[in-house]
Protein backbone atom coordinates (compact mmCIF):
# COMPACT_ATOMS: atom_id res chain seq x y z
CA UNK A 1 0.00 0.00 0.00
CA UNK A 2 1.40 3.70 -1.02
CA UNK A 3 1.91 6.51 1.30
CA UNK A 4 0.97 9.79 -0.17
CA UNK A 5 0.67 13.27 2.02
CA UNK A 6 -3.05 13.06 1.85
CA UNK A 7 -3.42 9.99 3.71
CA UNK A 8 -3.52 8.58 7.53
CA UNK A 9 -3.16 4.92 7.91
CA UNK A 10 -3.99 3.70 11.28
CA UNK A 11 -3.34 0.68 12.98
CA UNK A 12 -5.41 -0.99 15.87
CA UNK A 13 -2.19 -2.72 17.71
CA UNK A 14 -4.28 -4.21 20.67
CA UNK A 15 -8.19 -3.09 21.47
CA UNK A 16 -10.29 -3.73 18.35
CA UNK A 17 -11.67 -6.72 20.48
CA UNK A 18 -10.86 -6.56 24.05
CA UNK A 19 -11.36 -4.34 26.81
CA UNK A 20 -8.11 -2.75 27.78
CA UNK A 21 -4.60 -3.10 27.00
CA UNK A 22 -6.01 -0.32 24.01
CA UNK A 23 -2.72 0.78 21.38
CA UNK A 24 -3.58 2.42 18.57
CA UNK A 25 -1.43 4.17 15.89
CA UNK A 26 -1.68 6.55 13.90
CA UNK A 27 0.42 7.41 10.44
CA UNK A 28 1.06 9.94 7.70
CA UNK A 29 3.99 10.19 5.21
CA UNK A 30 6.08 11.83 7.76
CA UNK A 31 4.70 11.26 11.29
CA UNK A 32 3.83 8.43 13.59
CA UNK A 33 1.69 8.51 16.83
CA UNK A 34 0.58 6.20 19.10
CA UNK A 35 -2.61 7.17 21.18
CA UNK A 36 -2.26 4.82 24.72
CA UNK A 37 0.34 2.08 25.25
CA UNK A 38 -1.81 0.15 27.75
CA UNK A 39 -1.14 -3.06 29.77
CA UNK A 40 -3.89 -5.92 29.18
CA UNK A 41 -6.45 -6.58 32.00
CA UNK A 42 -5.63 -9.91 32.00
CA UNK A 43 -1.43 -9.44 31.85
CA UNK A 44 -0.99 -11.28 35.18
CA UNK A 45 -2.87 -14.52 34.30
CA UNK A 46 -1.26 -15.12 31.02
CA UNK A 47 1.51 -17.53 30.58
CA UNK A 48 5.17 -16.12 30.86
CA UNK A 49 6.22 -16.83 26.72
CA UNK A 50 2.63 -14.68 26.14
CA UNK A 51 3.86 -12.12 28.51
CA UNK A 52 7.20 -11.32 26.90
CA UNK A 53 5.49 -11.76 23.73
CA UNK A 54 3.58 -8.71 25.05
CA UNK A 55 6.47 -6.74 26.09
CA UNK A 56 8.39 -7.20 22.93
CA UNK A 57 5.02 -6.10 20.88
CA UNK A 58 4.92 -2.95 23.12
CA UNK A 59 8.76 -2.39 22.08
CA UNK A 60 8.33 -2.62 19.19
CA UNK A 61 5.00 -0.71 18.59
CA UNK A 62 6.94 2.30 20.61
CA UNK A 63 10.04 2.99 18.64
CA UNK A 64 10.78 5.41 15.98
CA UNK A 65 6.98 6.96 17.07
CA UNK A 66 7.01 10.94 17.40
CA UNK A 67 4.94 11.35 19.96
CA UNK A 68 2.59 8.82 22.91
CA UNK A 69 -0.67 10.37 23.58
CA UNK A 70 -2.17 8.79 26.84
CA UNK A 71 -5.92 9.48 27.58
CA UNK A 72 -5.83 8.89 31.17
CA UNK A 73 -4.22 7.36 34.04
CA UNK A 74 -5.28 3.68 33.97
CA UNK A 75 -2.95 0.63 33.60
CA UNK A 76 -4.47 -0.10 30.72
CA UNK A 77 -3.70 2.48 28.89
CA UNK A 78 -0.50 3.60 30.15
CA UNK A 79 0.89 0.07 31.87
CA UNK A 80 3.52 -0.61 29.12
CA UNK A 81 5.45 3.21 28.46
CA UNK A 82 8.50 1.34 30.64
CA UNK A 83 8.73 -0.11 27.19
CA UNK A 84 9.17 2.93 25.05
CA UNK A 85 12.84 3.93 24.58
CA UNK A 86 14.29 7.24 26.41
CA UNK A 87 13.54 10.39 25.63
CA UNK A 88 9.96 9.61 23.90
CA UNK A 89 8.03 12.32 24.01
CA UNK A 90 4.39 11.79 26.06
CA UNK A 91 1.47 13.55 26.08
CA UNK A 92 -1.14 13.87 28.82
CA UNK A 93 -3.18 16.07 30.82
CA UNK A 94 -1.64 17.67 33.89
CA UNK A 95 -3.60 15.57 36.23
CA UNK A 96 -2.17 12.22 34.41
CA UNK A 97 1.37 13.76 34.22
CA UNK A 98 1.24 14.33 37.77
CA UNK A 99 0.01 11.09 38.85
CA UNK A 100 2.95 9.91 36.80
CA UNK A 101 5.07 11.23 38.77
CA UNK A 102 4.56 9.93 41.96
CA UNK A 103 4.19 6.08 40.32
CA UNK A 104 7.27 5.41 41.02
CA UNK A 105 6.84 5.97 45.12
CA UNK A 106 4.55 3.09 44.97
CA UNK A 107 6.76 0.82 42.80
CA UNK A 108 7.90 0.48 39.65
CA UNK A 109 8.54 3.94 37.60
CA UNK A 110 6.94 3.46 34.10
CA UNK A 111 7.87 7.20 32.82
CA UNK A 112 11.30 8.47 34.30
CA UNK A 113 13.06 8.04 30.80
CA UNK A 114 10.48 9.55 29.04
CA UNK A 115 9.72 13.25 27.70
CA UNK A 116 6.37 13.84 29.86
CA UNK A 117 4.49 16.74 28.61
CA UNK A 118 1.35 18.11 29.76
CA UNK A 119 -1.05 19.12 27.14
CA UNK A 120 -3.11 21.91 28.23
CA UNK A 121 -5.52 22.44 24.53
CA UNK A 122 -4.10 21.97 21.36
CA UNK A 123 -0.36 20.59 20.35
CA UNK A 124 1.46 20.29 16.83
CA UNK A 125 3.79 17.11 16.74
CA UNK A 126 4.47 17.52 12.47
CA UNK A 127 1.62 16.48 10.25
CA UNK A 128 -0.62 16.36 13.10
CA UNK A 129 -2.80 18.96 15.16
CA UNK A 130 -4.06 17.28 18.49
CA UNK A 131 -6.44 18.92 20.85
CA UNK A 132 -7.90 17.13 23.71
CA UNK A 133 -11.30 17.34 25.86
CA UNK A 134 -12.17 16.86 28.80
CA UNK A 135 -14.23 13.69 29.94
CA UNK A 136 -16.16 12.30 32.59
CA UNK A 137 -14.50 8.61 33.38
CA UNK A 138 -13.89 6.70 37.00
CA UNK A 139 -9.79 8.20 36.63
CA UNK A 140 -9.27 11.46 37.48
CA UNK A 141 -7.81 13.38 34.41
CA UNK A 142 -8.99 11.62 31.66
CA UNK A 143 -9.76 13.28 28.17
CA UNK A 144 -10.49 12.51 24.74
CA UNK A 145 -8.06 13.62 21.65
CA UNK A 146 -9.31 15.11 18.53
CA UNK A 147 -6.58 14.54 15.70
CA UNK A 148 -6.41 16.67 12.61
CA UNK A 149 -4.34 16.13 9.48
CA UNK A 150 -4.52 15.51 6.30
CA UNK A 151 -7.76 17.02 5.79
CA UNK A 152 -9.04 14.92 8.21
CA UNK A 153 -10.62 15.18 11.59
CA UNK A 154 -10.18 11.97 13.51
CA UNK A 155 -11.82 11.80 17.12
CA UNK A 156 -10.06 9.18 19.77
CA UNK A 157 -13.14 8.98 22.64
CA UNK A 158 -10.54 7.01 25.72
CA UNK A 159 -12.82 6.10 28.55
CA UNK A 160 -15.91 7.64 28.97
CA UNK A 161 -19.45 7.83 30.57
CA UNK A 162 -22.19 10.25 31.15
CA UNK A 163 -23.61 9.22 34.87
CA UNK A 164 -20.77 10.50 36.42
CA UNK A 165 -20.50 13.82 37.92
CA UNK A 166 -18.96 15.59 34.77
CA UNK A 167 -21.44 13.50 32.11
CA UNK A 168 -22.32 16.62 30.89
CA UNK A 169 -18.56 17.32 28.89
CA UNK A 170 -19.37 15.28 26.65
CA UNK A 171 -21.60 18.14 24.82
CA UNK A 172 -17.57 19.53 24.71
CA UNK A 173 -16.81 17.14 22.00
CA UNK A 174 -16.20 17.65 18.69
CA UNK A 175 -18.93 17.66 16.30
CA UNK A 176 -18.94 15.85 12.52
CA UNK A 177 -15.64 14.16 12.76
CA UNK A 178 -14.48 11.77 9.36
CA UNK A 179 -13.82 9.15 12.10
CA UNK A 180 -14.49 8.43 15.83
CA UNK A 181 -12.69 5.42 17.64
CA UNK A 182 -15.08 4.87 20.02
CA UNK A 183 -14.95 2.84 23.38
CA UNK A 184 -17.52 -0.42 23.76
CA UNK A 185 -16.97 -1.53 27.23
CA UNK A 186 -20.88 -1.98 28.33
CA UNK A 187 -21.81 -2.61 24.85
CA UNK A 188 -23.67 -6.39 25.00
CA UNK A 189 -24.30 -5.67 28.81
CA UNK A 190 -27.61 -4.30 28.92
CA UNK A 191 -27.71 -2.38 31.96
CA UNK A 192 -28.36 0.92 32.69
CA UNK A 193 -25.21 2.55 34.63
CA UNK A 194 -26.36 4.16 38.18
CA UNK A 195 -25.35 7.57 38.86
CA UNK A 196 -22.59 8.65 41.39
CA UNK A 197 -26.23 10.40 43.07
CA UNK A 198 -27.52 7.09 43.56
CA UNK A 199 -23.99 5.70 45.03
CA UNK A 200 -23.81 8.23 47.13
CA UNK A 201 -27.35 7.48 48.90
CA UNK A 202 -26.77 3.42 48.58
CA UNK A 203 -23.55 4.45 50.93
CA UNK A 204 -25.80 6.51 53.23
CA UNK A 205 -28.64 3.20 53.45
CA UNK A 206 -25.10 1.21 54.27
CA UNK A 207 -23.94 2.76 56.88
CA UNK A 208 -27.27 3.89 58.40
CA UNK A 209 -28.23 -0.10 58.64
CA UNK A 210 -25.02 -0.58 59.83
CA UNK A 211 -24.11 2.33 62.43
CA UNK A 212 -22.64 0.65 65.64
CA UNK A 213 -19.79 -0.64 63.22
CA UNK A 214 -16.54 0.72 61.38
CA UNK A 215 -17.00 0.98 57.36
CA UNK A 216 -14.16 0.01 55.04
CA UNK A 217 -14.78 0.99 51.87
CA UNK A 218 -12.53 -0.51 48.66
CA UNK A 219 -12.55 1.95 46.21
CA UNK A 220 -9.81 3.66 43.77
CA UNK A 221 -8.05 6.50 45.52
CA UNK A 222 -8.02 8.02 41.37
CA UNK A 223 -11.99 8.18 41.52
CA UNK A 224 -12.94 11.38 42.39
CA UNK A 225 -16.38 10.83 41.93
CA UNK A 226 -17.03 8.08 44.09
CA UNK A 227 -15.04 9.74 46.81
CA UNK A 228 -17.24 12.93 46.94
CA UNK A 229 -20.19 10.51 47.11
CA UNK A 230 -18.41 8.82 50.07
CA UNK A 231 -17.52 12.20 52.15
CA UNK A 232 -20.81 13.61 51.20
CA UNK A 233 -22.34 10.17 53.07
CA UNK A 234 -20.55 10.30 56.07
CA UNK A 235 -21.59 14.07 56.48
CA UNK A 236 -25.47 12.51 56.15
CA UNK A 237 -24.73 9.90 58.63
CA UNK A 238 -22.55 11.95 60.87
CA UNK A 239 -19.40 10.18 60.39
CA UNK A 240 -15.76 11.06 59.50
CA UNK A 241 -14.18 10.05 55.93
CA UNK A 242 -10.43 8.66 56.10
CA UNK A 243 -8.33 8.64 53.29
CA UNK A 244 -4.55 7.63 53.05
CA UNK A 245 -2.35 10.08 51.95
CA UNK A 246 -2.13 8.83 48.32
CA UNK A 247 -5.73 9.45 48.02
CA UNK A 248 -5.28 12.88 49.76
CA UNK A 249 -2.54 13.67 46.73
CA UNK A 250 -5.12 13.17 44.74
CA UNK A 251 -7.73 14.99 46.43
CA UNK A 252 -5.99 17.93 46.73
CA UNK A 253 -4.66 17.86 42.66
CA UNK A 254 -8.68 17.33 42.05
CA UNK A 255 -9.36 20.57 44.73
CA UNK A 256 -6.77 22.85 43.41
CA UNK A 257 -8.74 22.74 39.92
CA UNK A 258 -12.73 22.40 41.58
CA UNK A 259 -12.79 23.94 45.43
CA UNK A 260 -15.88 21.77 45.72
CA UNK A 261 -14.02 18.67 45.81
CA UNK A 262 -13.39 18.15 49.12
CA UNK A 263 -9.98 18.87 50.62
CA UNK A 264 -7.86 17.70 54.03
CA UNK A 265 -7.01 21.41 54.27
CA UNK A 266 -10.20 22.92 54.43
CA UNK A 267 -12.98 20.13 54.78
CA UNK A 268 -14.68 19.16 58.02
CA UNK A 269 -15.53 15.16 57.81
CA UNK A 270 -12.08 14.28 56.53
CA UNK A 271 -9.02 12.92 58.10
CA UNK A 272 -5.79 11.62 56.33
CA UNK A 273 -3.88 8.64 57.77
CA UNK A 274 -0.34 7.67 56.99
CA UNK A 275 0.27 3.90 56.51
CA UNK A 276 3.89 3.05 57.04
CA UNK A 277 5.41 1.44 54.00
CA UNK A 278 3.55 4.01 51.81
CA UNK A 279 4.65 6.89 54.11
CA UNK A 280 8.19 5.42 54.34
CA UNK A 281 8.54 5.20 50.53
CA UNK A 282 7.30 8.77 50.18
CA UNK A 283 9.93 10.05 52.84
CA UNK A 284 12.45 8.42 51.02
CA UNK A 285 11.56 9.67 47.33
CA UNK A 286 10.13 13.58 48.35
CA UNK A 287 9.44 14.59 52.05
CA UNK A 288 8.22 17.94 50.94
CA UNK A 289 5.14 15.87 49.59
CA UNK A 290 4.61 14.28 52.85
CA UNK A 291 5.31 17.32 54.95
CA UNK A 292 3.14 19.41 53.01
CA UNK A 293 0.22 16.76 53.30
CA UNK A 294 0.57 16.95 56.72
CA UNK A 295 0.37 20.87 57.12
CA UNK A 296 -3.02 21.98 58.14
CA UNK A 297 -4.78 18.46 57.90
CA UNK A 298 -6.81 16.49 60.56
CA UNK A 299 -5.00 13.31 61.05
CA UNK A 300 -6.53 10.04 61.79
CA UNK A 301 -4.88 8.30 65.39
CA UNK A 302 -5.45 4.82 64.22
CA UNK A 303 -6.30 3.51 67.82
CA UNK A 304 -9.38 5.21 67.53
CA UNK A 305 -11.14 3.32 64.87
CA UNK A 306 -11.12 0.64 68.00
CA UNK A 307 -12.45 3.09 70.10
CA UNK A 308 -15.17 4.67 68.33
CA UNK A 309 -15.72 2.52 65.07
CA UNK A 310 -19.28 4.15 64.22
CA UNK A 311 -17.44 7.20 63.74
CA UNK A 312 -15.76 6.64 60.79
CA UNK A 313 -16.04 5.33 56.91
CA UNK A 314 -12.18 4.59 55.72
CA UNK A 315 -11.32 4.29 52.21
CA UNK A 316 -9.51 1.32 51.64
CA UNK A 317 -7.08 -0.70 49.62
CA UNK A 318 -6.09 -4.61 50.24
CA UNK A 319 -2.57 -3.80 50.49
CA UNK A 320 -3.46 -1.58 53.66
CA UNK A 321 -4.79 -4.17 56.31
CA UNK A 322 -1.51 -4.91 57.40
CA UNK A 323 -1.66 -1.51 58.91
CA UNK A 324 -5.16 -0.99 59.63
CA UNK A 325 -5.62 -4.63 61.00
CA UNK A 326 -3.75 -4.60 64.03
CA UNK A 327 -5.70 -1.60 65.40
CA UNK A 328 -9.46 -3.29 64.61
CA UNK A 329 -8.92 -6.61 64.74
CA UNK A 330 -10.95 -6.65 67.39
CA UNK A 331 -13.70 -4.34 65.95
CA UNK A 332 -16.86 -4.93 64.66
CA UNK A 333 -16.14 -3.91 60.68
CA UNK A 334 -18.27 -3.98 57.38
CA UNK A 335 -16.41 -4.01 54.27
CA UNK A 336 -18.00 -2.57 51.55
CA UNK A 337 -16.51 -3.11 47.64
CA UNK A 338 -16.78 -0.22 45.45
CA UNK A 339 -14.71 -1.95 42.29
CA UNK A 340 -14.81 -3.59 39.48
CA UNK A 341 -16.12 -6.69 40.27
CA UNK A 342 -13.26 -9.07 38.71
CA UNK A 343 -10.81 -7.69 41.29
CA UNK A 344 -12.58 -9.09 44.10
CA UNK A 345 -12.02 -13.17 41.63
CA UNK A 346 -7.99 -11.96 41.28
CA UNK A 347 -5.62 -14.49 42.76
CA UNK A 348 -3.42 -12.09 44.92
CA UNK A 349 -1.99 -11.96 47.94
CA UNK A 350 -3.72 -9.41 49.08
CA UNK A 351 -6.98 -10.44 48.02
CA UNK A 352 -6.45 -14.00 49.65
CA UNK A 353 -4.93 -12.51 52.66
CA UNK A 354 -8.64 -10.28 52.95
CA UNK A 355 -10.47 -12.78 52.76
CA UNK A 356 -8.77 -14.76 54.77
CA UNK A 357 -9.14 -12.23 57.68
CA UNK A 358 -12.81 -11.97 56.82
CA UNK A 359 -13.28 -15.68 57.28
CA UNK A 360 -11.14 -15.58 60.64
CA UNK A 361 -13.73 -13.64 62.62
CA UNK A 362 -16.63 -13.78 61.04
CA UNK A 363 -19.03 -12.17 64.05
CA UNK A 364 -16.82 -9.12 63.76
CA UNK A 365 -16.32 -8.97 59.83
CA UNK A 366 -18.92 -8.98 57.42
CA UNK A 367 -18.67 -8.35 53.25
CA UNK A 368 -21.77 -5.72 52.63
CA UNK A 369 -23.16 -5.83 49.30
CA UNK A 370 -21.23 -4.00 46.33
CA UNK A 371 -22.02 -0.16 45.91
CA UNK A 372 -20.83 0.56 42.07
CA UNK A 373 -21.13 2.07 38.90
CA UNK A 374 -19.14 1.47 35.79
CA UNK A 375 -16.44 3.88 34.61
CA UNK A 376 -17.60 3.58 31.22
CA UNK A 377 -21.16 4.42 29.38
CA UNK A 378 -23.91 2.29 29.05
CA UNK A 379 -25.50 1.50 25.32
CA UNK A 380 -28.06 4.58 25.87
CA UNK A 381 -25.19 6.78 26.69
CA UNK A 382 -22.87 6.04 23.78
CA UNK A 383 -26.14 6.12 21.54
CA UNK A 384 -26.27 10.03 22.79
CA UNK A 385 -22.66 10.44 22.56
CA UNK A 386 -22.79 9.23 18.74
CA UNK A 387 -25.73 11.71 18.04
CA UNK A 388 -24.01 14.84 19.76
CA UNK A 389 -20.99 13.96 17.58
CA UNK A 390 -22.25 13.02 14.40
CA UNK A 391 -19.41 10.93 13.17
CA UNK A 392 -19.08 9.74 9.26
CA UNK A 393 -17.15 6.99 10.93
CA UNK A 394 -17.16 5.03 13.81
CA UNK A 395 -14.27 2.68 14.44
CA UNK A 396 -14.77 0.06 17.55
CA UNK A 397 -12.36 -0.06 20.42
CA UNK A 398 -12.29 -1.36 24.40
CA UNK A 399 -14.67 -3.75 23.37
CA UNK A 400 -15.77 -7.07 23.27
CA UNK A 401 -18.70 -6.76 21.53
CA UNK A 402 -17.44 -4.95 17.68
CA UNK A 403 -19.71 -6.63 15.94
CA UNK A 404 -22.42 -5.31 17.55
CA UNK A 405 -21.83 -1.95 16.92
CA UNK A 406 -23.67 -1.64 13.89
CA UNK A 407 -27.01 -2.63 15.44
CA UNK A 408 -26.52 0.25 18.12
CA UNK A 409 -25.67 2.91 14.82
CA UNK A 410 -27.75 1.43 12.34
CA UNK A 411 -28.05 5.37 11.36
CA UNK A 412 -23.77 5.35 10.98
CA UNK A 413 -21.18 3.90 9.13
CA UNK A 414 -19.02 1.33 11.38
CA UNK A 415 -15.96 0.29 9.88
CA UNK A 416 -14.93 -3.37 10.53
CA UNK A 417 -11.63 -3.49 12.28
CA UNK A 418 -8.99 -6.30 13.80
CA UNK A 419 -5.60 -6.08 15.75
CA UNK A 420 -2.59 -5.55 14.11
CA UNK A 421 -3.93 -4.33 10.56
CA UNK A 422 -3.02 -1.43 8.58
CA UNK A 423 -6.41 0.34 7.27
CA UNK A 424 -5.47 3.59 4.89
CA UNK A 425 -8.86 5.57 6.10
CA UNK A 426 -9.16 7.06 2.72
CA UNK A 427 -9.91 4.23 1.44
CA UNK A 428 -13.63 4.70 2.25
CA UNK A 429 -16.11 6.57 0.40
CA UNK A 430 -17.17 8.90 3.09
Amino acid sequence: MKNNQNNIQFIIHRGSHQIGGNCVELATQNTRILIDCGLPLDFEEQAPETQEQIIEDAKEWTQNCDAIFLSHYHADHYGLLIEAPEGTKVYATKETAELMKLSGVFGEDLTKHLDIQPIENTVSVKDFRVTKYDVDHSAFGACAFLFEACGKRILYSGDIRLHGKKGILYKNLPQHVDYLFLEGTNLGRGIRQKTEKVMENEFVKQFSANNDCLHLVWCSSQNIDRIVALYRACIKTNRILCVDLYAAYVLELAHANNDKIPSIKTHPNLMIYFPHRLTSLLMDKDKQLVYGLRRGATKLVKSNLSVIPSKYVVLFRPKLLPDLGRYINNTKVCLTTSIWAQYWEQDKPEIRRLKKWLEAEPELRKRLPDIHTSGHADMKSLQRIVTHIQPKVIIPIHTEHAENFSSFFPNNSVMEVTDEVRYLMTDLTI
